[in-house]
């Protein structure tokens, strides 16, 4: 429709100019029209975008047959007669440059393309298409010459989708090594980036679950081969007491109950990682909540040598949770404090309040000093599963306690965090407390 009204007005307006040549041409139009629009560009500040933007909307709009564009050295568009095109490609810009084309069976149509720099590292990239008087040339020059400016200007847009669908082919069929190339300013390079970090996150995830599958059948090896050489050794009659005996009984008891808690901790992982848990929400108390587990745990952490502590918050703290999956959080929490607390010295147990963006928090903290040093680093992975500060894994544990604990949190829509106080880390699971409107 466009194209069909330039070539209504320019043959309203009579441009029959018969006996012209190609150089003759360019040099009308550069000088009636293109010096000018450069030497009144270079007069103001490229760089303020609205201002060129204003030049073209007020004086070139309605330029028959012109279409105009300021360039940075990119290709991007700056400013220009037509809003949507955004770019061109980089090969245009030439200092200089004029390209000159006929239509076969009429000289009179003609189309002059050219590219001239502008000061401050800006191009001018321009267009003239002028049309004879025969209305069916006019018309099938000016379609032709719009499709072949339009397929000018996005050629490299094209070409950059499809090798981002390329990528993206490659990437489904397994191979993680693939990363979409970046280019442009714009929503195609926001795509590519999107889909990069896609790729980085599933890579990771590969290899994490690689890791996984590898300690967690470390783990189990080590018991069942324990467990299998002390029942040979019994069917084999191997012991010299009845006494000795029983000890091999006691150690494969031991271990097959440690074999049990990782099996146990490996499916209580599994389901939770499934998303498809339905919470049975109650109201719960976190203030009773803390002193049933003091009472409950406190004769163990006596026998570890350890002593527990109390702080409860001045006024009742009601969060809504699943009573299940919040005992097994806090048990996996009292668990971790009794294997890598420092003898003869405080657990802490607190309950309180606090606001995290502007949400208020109730939070169950639970803090010990640890055996070992403890450092930055360590406090962000002590939620990652697998994760134990014994590298050579020789403690006892399957290294999903403190996952599962998150996995759990997060589906209450809670907040796990680890730091240090001192000589104590702290763990504290944070659930949206319940607001008393009373």
């Amino acid at each position: 429709m466009i194209a069909l009204n330039i070539a209504i007005q320019v043959k309203q307006q009579g441009f029959g100019i018969y006996g012209e040549t190609k150089t003759t041409r360019i040099h009308k139009i550069y000088t009636e029209t293109i010096y000018g629009l450069e030497k009144e560009l270079n007069t103001g500040n490229l760089k303020e975008t609205a201002q060129i933007q204003q030049i073209f909307d007020k004086k070139y709009k309605f330029d028959i047959g012109y279409s105009f564009y300021v360039l940075d050295s990119s290709g991007n568009v700056c400013a220009g007669t037509n809003k949507g095109i955004q770019s061109v490609d980089k090969k245009v810009l030439i200092d200089g440059k004029r390209e000159y084309s006929e239509f076969k069976t009429d000289k009179n149509i003609f189309k002059i393309t050219g590219c001239d720099a502008l000061k401050d590292g800006y191009y001018l990239y321009y267009v003239y298409l002028k049309y004879g008087q025969d209305d069916t040339g006019m018309l099938f020059f000016a379609l032709i010459g719009s499709l072949m400016l339009f397929l000018c200007l996005i050629w490299g847009r094209i070409s950059y989708i499809t090798k981002i669908i390329a990528t993206v082919d490659k990437i489904a069929t397994g191979d993680l090594t693939q990363r979409a190339p970046i280019r442009y300013k714009n929503e195609l390079r926001e795509l590519a980036e999107g889909i990069n970090f896609m790729v980085t996150e599933l890579e990771n995830e590969e290899q994490r679950k690689n890791e996984f599958m590898t300690n967690i059948s470390h783990d189990i090896r080590t018991p069942l081969t324990t467990i299998l050489g002390y029942v040979t050794m019994i069917q084999n009659k191997k012991f010299d007491s009845p006494e000795e005996m029983s000890r091999y009984l006691f150690i494969i008891e031991r271990k097959g109950h440690f074999l049990e808690s990782i099996i146990d901790d490996f499916f209580q992982y599994s389901k939770l990682a499934s998303k498809d848990i339905v919470l049975n929400l109650e109201k719960l108390e976190l203030n009773e909540l803390a002193r049933q587990v003091y009472e409950d745990e406190q004769n163990e952490f006596l026998e570890k040598r350890l002593s527990l502590d109390l702080e409860l918050y001045k006024e009742p703290v009601m969060i809504y949770a699943d009573p299940e999956w919040m005992i097994r959080a806090i048990h996996n929490l009292i668990q971790n404090a009794l294997k890598y607390a420092k003898p003869d010295t405080k657990v802490k147990l607190k309950i309180a309040q606090e606001k995290i963006n502007h949400v208020l928090y109730a939070t169950f903290a639970l803090s010990n000093i640890p055996k070992e040093t403890i450092c930055t680093t360590d406090l962000n992975l002590f939620f990652e599963r697998m994760y134990k500060k014994d590298t050579s894994r020789s403690k006892d544990g399957s290294g999903l306690g403190l996952s599962i604990v998150k996995n759990i949190v997060s589906l209450h829509n809670g907040i796990t965090t680890s730091s240090l106080k001192g000589d104590y880390v702290e763990f504290k699971l944070s659930f949206v407390l319940i607001v008393n409107k009373c």
